[in-house]
């Protein structure tokens, strides 16, 4: 296996979810190896996104303090702004994208972070803003 690209990184939800899938293994490895280097971070749309997802009050507890210990990405105005900028370009060319998504690509932007995902959204959106998107793992 080849080794991993260890930078600072912004990790999608849809990242999180494959890493916890038994057959994705190389995403599951290679998320460690981020979060054991101190290279994941988290902003609150994602956070939100795995929250709603939880199936018990003890793990959203649980998994609500694991994700506020990783580094955090703040949304401050310049990212709703970006997101809104980002949202109308691709509304001119007919295409759209949920807010979530677009409020986790202007955060990725506005700190100057790759964007690790493997949802197919993200790449409408690096086709109008300069987004540095990493596909690993994305079938």
């Amino acid at each position: 296996m080849p080794a991993v690209d260890l930078r600072p990184r912004l990790i999608d939800t849809s990242v999180w979810i494959r890493a916890d899938r038994k057959t994705h293994d190389p995403v599951r490895h290679r998320l460690k190896e981020l979060l054991v280097a101190g290279f994941v971070h988290i902003c609150w749309p994602i956070r939100a996104e795995l929250l709603i997802g939880v199936k018990t009050p003890e793990r959203w507890a649980t998994l609500n303090e694991q994700l506020g210990a990783l580094e955090q990405a703040p949304l401050l105005d310049e990212v709703w702004e970006r997101a809104a900028r980002i949202g109308h370009q691709l509304a001119r060319t007919g295409q759209s994208v949920p807010l979530p998504d677009l409020l986790i690509a202007a955060t990725a932007l506005l700190y100057g972070l790759p964007l690790w995902s493997v949802d197919s959204d993200f790449k409408r959106i690096a086709s109008v803003a300069p987004l540095d998107l990493d596909l690993f793992g994305m079938d």
